[in-house]
């Protein structure tokens, strides 16, 4: 006969307690392990979120080990490596950077902001316009500033590099071409940055 055969007392076990495995004493349903014996009488919640780390951190192992096996590979028509790199980009740039004065640039701003950071925010564009200052933001990088129909209003364009030997051609009144990246608008102002001298 077993201990815990032994040891059962003669009244009903209520709804919050059960009896331990091991020793058969009555132990709330809350409890994590029998004060008397220690036996772990459920799971703890830490544990529980552990396992299911473990286990979403091996699915994610076997997912990226599945994609890289299946990835298609490359036909025999395609070339293996691009003969000149920086050609090829040169090109590319070319055929799908647009071109835009500073004039119209701030028009799109003034008309239609939304059209315009659809049309310019985050992608490359070469401005070209008349400077009408050049000088150093907060951060000390240089800024260029192109005239607009508005003689309080400029296309701000922050230069990439302090060091390029074509910043000592920029001054006061003569015409520019940047090509840069479109930032939005700060107070109405366009505003372009990795700016390099064309």
């Amino acid at each position: 006969m077993s201990v815990a055969a032994v040891r059962q007392p003669p009244y009903p076990v209520r709804v919050q307690q059960r009896r331990c495995g091991k020793c058969g004493k009555l132990v709330s349903r809350s409890a994590y392990a029998c004060r008397r014996c220690g036996k772990a009488q459920r799971l703890r919640p830490r544990m529980m979120l552990l396992f299911a780390a473990g286990v979403l951190i091996v699915g994610m192992f076997a997912v990226a080990i599945l994609s890289g096996t299946a990835a298609p590979a490359r036909s025999a028509e395609t070339p293996a490596v691009i003969a000149s790199p920086v050609a090829a980009a040169a090109g590319f740039m070319k055929a799908q950077t647009p071109e835009v004065t500073a004039e119209d640039l701030w028009s799109a701003y003034s008309r239609d902001r939304v059209a315009a950071e659809r049309a310019y925010r985050d992608r490359s564009v070469v401005v070209t316009g008349t400077i009408r200052a050049v000088d150093r933001n907060f951060e000390g990088d240089m800024v260029v500033r192109l005239s607009t129909p508005d003689p309080l209003e400029t296309v701000n364009a922050k230069l990439a590099t302090r060091t390029d030997p074509a910043l000592t051609g920029l001054t006061k009144g003569r015409s520019v071409s940047l090509l840069c990246v479109g930032h939005g608008a700060l107070m109405g102002a366009p505003v372009l940055a990795s700016c390099f001298v064309r």
